[in-house]
């Protein structure tokens, strides 16, 4: 929001300049973002009056002008604006003075004739970017006089940046409030009384939802004068404040706007078929808005109607048929409450934002429309006269505010300071709050209708620091009690997957958990994604069901800037549908990962190969094996029919936990079909491998178990087994290690030859078996015993035989 400071201090004016005056209200909550002048520095301009105009004799564009300055005797300019008459007010630039962007002006001869100096357009001011003619002053315009002085430009723009809760600040009076308060100082303003009603002329209005518009009043003014301008005072106060003349009528709304904070609408009165009805749209309306743009309204959005339907969108914009005009003589003023969630999403949902909007959202005080009907009222009979009709006012009774605990040692304990009884409640009333004694060192307190987000004891404390003074609370270190968290051995903090991800070369990603729906369909089909109703971007639509879908685009970016080797993992949430879980949706901690480009970086001493999927299988082998329970994880191959469809058939693997035999991730190479059917995959790289397991998993770890160095030898005895090749490595080694054979330590898989001398369809296997007792030395025949049993197990879970 921006303000001219000399506005706010007809309100009220602390003794405090404008640097101190910005600083106070950033230190109360109230930042000011930017202080810059009202207007760019110029010196030796003028007020001028035109006695007369002749054309020049040698350009047709250009007339001589006669120009009263008081500077004695009338001087002679030559000028080309078309505006240029006799009896108009304008800036005049007198010989030596200087005007924004360097300008120097000094007598000059324009086409023979002799010009004492320059008559001014808005822009050549930097007043505007109006360069259509000369700045037209009001014909009481002191002549002679400084134009910096007559128009006040010595100012400063304060401009604003409020949070959303301070809805009551955006405007002249709801600052100046607060400026009051800080200082210790009477709030006034502009003089005003109940405008008497000169006409019977009325509307009627009704309200169909009253939960919405808590309060709508109007008032016909019939009468004005159509040749009517905008005083060149509030031209100034609006364009100061970023706003931009249209019409007297609509800017006086807008001067309200900024001075009460009150949005308001004027209708052509004209244009109006019966009474006003404030109600829902109903199907099949449509609305041609202020900025020309027609929209389809939908069945919340509140309207305001007539008997032609919809004339304004509620809060939001008025419509054009019903806009006022150059020939406007009668109109319908509207000042009305729409409660914040009556307007909350119409922004969004129709592409807009305006001022009033801006507001409403907020929260609009429900008792200020008829004092902004009132102050419009007044400012539109001074400047295109009227007669106005009675005030329609209609609105619900308002409910109770209810009444919020504050108890001093509460407040002392937040604050970390022990503040006066007296002074608590002193600031309290001058934030025009009602404050009654409760209990012991307590109080009850309500706020005034216009402070929406004051609803918690904590709103009020952070009131009475505001406006005691941030810096003025003592600083002191906060003694706190907290209990020592329990940690147990038996679970792996996070960083530790983190760690073991990035010591072989990965790099963590952090990215949203809004995806695009298309990837995220191709991704993951199965899963039921849950939609977002107001997402960032339309891209990112959906939250994630699986870590891929954030992953992969960020992949993607890499590789088009050319980062060939790329490695990321993430530890974040998936979302996924649950009836039984909290509002129907179930938070997983997953752990996923992206490899793609050479296994290593580029080197001297090895050859670069791509990486495969055996590489992947090794990092996720480490993730498994973090807590020391490796024995129970499998990665295996899907059974038929049974492959994740987002990866390669040939190149996947699922990941199977025997805590409870279920599926707890994947890992493979994205499927080549997600290249022609995901647009921007088609890039010419092979697709990276994968991973993605759920971290809970992961992060159960067995408690160390020390055991002494043995004193007795271990024996080795490898074997080699003949197998059908269908089978993997990991069910010999499962097949041995259930066997229950007290003296095996351990087995190993050292060599699998397929070839000459083994029947087609089978492979064989060398194992290294290796047997150890703690208390003594081992037999061979205790040993040959134990490998006997161990070849007859192989021989009928597997039908493995030995290899001669």
């Amino acid at each position: 929001m921006k303000l001219s400071e000399a506005w706010l201090r007809e309100w009220v004016d602390p003794q405090l300049d404008t640097a101190a005056l910005a600083e106070q209200l950033t230190m109360a909550g109230l930042e000011v973002d930017m202080v810059e002048p009202a207007a760019p520095a110029f010196h030796d301009v003028v007020v001028a009056r035109i006695l007369s105009t002749d054309r020049h004799p040698n350009a047709d564009r250009l007339r001589v002008c006669t120009v009263e300055a008081g500077q004695g005797a009338p001087l002679t300019i030559v000028c080309g604006a078309a505006n240029a008459r006799a009896g108009l007010c304008a800036p005049l630039a007198l010989p030596g003075a200087e005007l924004p962007g360097g300008l120097k002006i000094s007598r000059s001869t324009v086409r023979g004739i002799e010009s004492a100096g320059m008559l001014c357009s808005a822009r050549e001011l930097g007043l505007s970017e109006d360069a259509a003619g000369l700045l037209e002053l009001p014909a009481d315009a002191p002549v002679g006089h400084a134009l910096r002085d007559y128009l006040q430009l010595d100012d400063a723009v304060l401009t604003l940046e409020l949070t959303p809760n301070r809805g009551d600040c955006l405007s002249v009076m709801g600052l100046a409030r607060e400026v009051a308060v800080l200082n210790r100082l009477p709030l006034t303003g502009p003089a005003l009384a109940a405008i008497a009603s000169t006409s019977d002329e009325i509307r009627q209005v009704r309200i169909d939802n009253a939960a919405a518009c808590p309060r709508y009043a109007g008032r016909v003014v019939t009468g004005i004068d159509p040749r009517a301008v905008t005083p060149l005072w509030m031209r100034e106060r609006l364009r100061r404040a970023g706003l931009r003349c249209i019409h007297p009528v609509v800017d006086i709304t807008n001067y309200v706007l900024l001075e009460l904070g009150q949005p308001m609408h004027a209708f052509d009165l004209a244009r109006l078929q019966g009474g006003i009805v404030v109600r829902n749209a109903k199907p099949g309306e449509s609305l041609t808005l202020l900025d020309g743009q027609t929209v389809a309204l939908h069945a919340s959005t509140l309207v305001i109607a007539d008997v032609g339907g919809p004339v304004a969108m509620a809060g939001v914009m008025g419509g054009l048929p019903t806009a006022v005009s150059a020939e406007t003589t009668d109109i319908f003023f509207e000042s009305a409450c729409f409660t914040p969630q009556a307007v909350a999403g119409q922004g969004r949902r129709y592409k807009l934002h305006t001022d009033s909007l801006h507001r409403f959202e907020r929260g609009v005080d429900p008792a200020l429309q008829l004092r902004a009907l009132e102050r419009a009222t007044q400012l539109l009979l001074e400047i295109a006269g009227g007669q106005p009709g009675p005030v329609t006012d209609v609105c619900s009774p308002p409910e109770a505010a209810s009444a919020i605990r504050l108890r001093h040692a509460r407040l002392t304990r937040l604050l970390g300071a022990s503040l006066d009884a007296a002074e608590v409640e002193r600031i309290l009333r001058a934030l025009d709050m009602r404050v009654e004694a409760g209990a012991a060192g307590e109080w009850h307190v309500t706020p005034p209708s216009w402070r929406y987000d004051i609803t918690l004891e904590a709103d009020l404390i952070e009131e009475v620091a505001r406006i005691h003074g941030y810096g003025r609370l003592p600083l002191r270190a906060q003694r706190v009690s907290l209990p020592a968290v329990s940690e147990t051995e038996s679970r792996l903090p996070e960083s530790r997957l983190r760690e073991c991800l990035i010591q072989r070369g990965y790099q963590e990603a952090v990215t949203y958990s809004f995806v695009e729906p298309q990837l995220q369909a191709q991704l993951d089909p199965s899963a039921s994604a849950i939609d977002l109703d107001n997402p960032i971007a339309a891209p990112l639509a959906q939250m994630r069901t699986t870590l891929w879908s954030s992953l992969l685009p960020a992949w993607l970016y890499n590789v088009q800037r050319q980062q060939e080797r790329v490695r990321l993992f993430e530890l974040g949430m998936r979302f996924v549908r649950d009836p039984a879980a909290p509002h129907g949706i179930r938070q997983e901690p997953m752990l996923a990962g992206l490899v793609s480009g050479t296994a290593r970086p580029e080197q001297w001493a090895l050859p670069a190969r791509a990486v495969d999927f055996y590489d992947l299988k090794a990092d996720v082998e480490a993730v498994l094996a973090i807590g020391g329970r490796a024995a129970e994880f499998r990665i295996q191959a899907p059974l038929p029919g049974r492959q994740h469809p987002a990866l390669h058939p040939g190149q996947c693997a699922q990941v199977v936990w025997r805590g409870d035999g279920r599926v707890i991730g994947w890992l493979g190479r994205l499927s080549p079909v997600l290249a022609l059917s995901v647009r921007g995959l088609d890039i010419g790289a092979a697709l990276p491998l994968v991973f993605e397991l759920e971290a809970a998993p992961l992060r159960e770890a067995h408690l160390p178990l020390a055991r002494p160095i043995p004193e007795f030898p271990f024996v080795r005895r490898d074997l080699a087994i003949v197998i059908a090749e269908e089978l993997a490595g990991q069910a010999v080694l499962d097949c041995i290690q259930t066997a229950g054979e007290a003296l095996l330590r351990d087995v190993l898989i050292f060599d699998v030859y397929r070839g000459q001398g083994l029947q087609s369809g089978f492979k064989s296997v060398a194992l290294g078996l290796i047997f150890q007792d703690y208390s003594r030395t081992l037999t061979d025949t205790e040993v040959d015993q134990s490998i006997a049993r161990l070849q007859d197990r192989l021989n009928k879970v597997l039908g493995a035989t030995v290899r001669g």
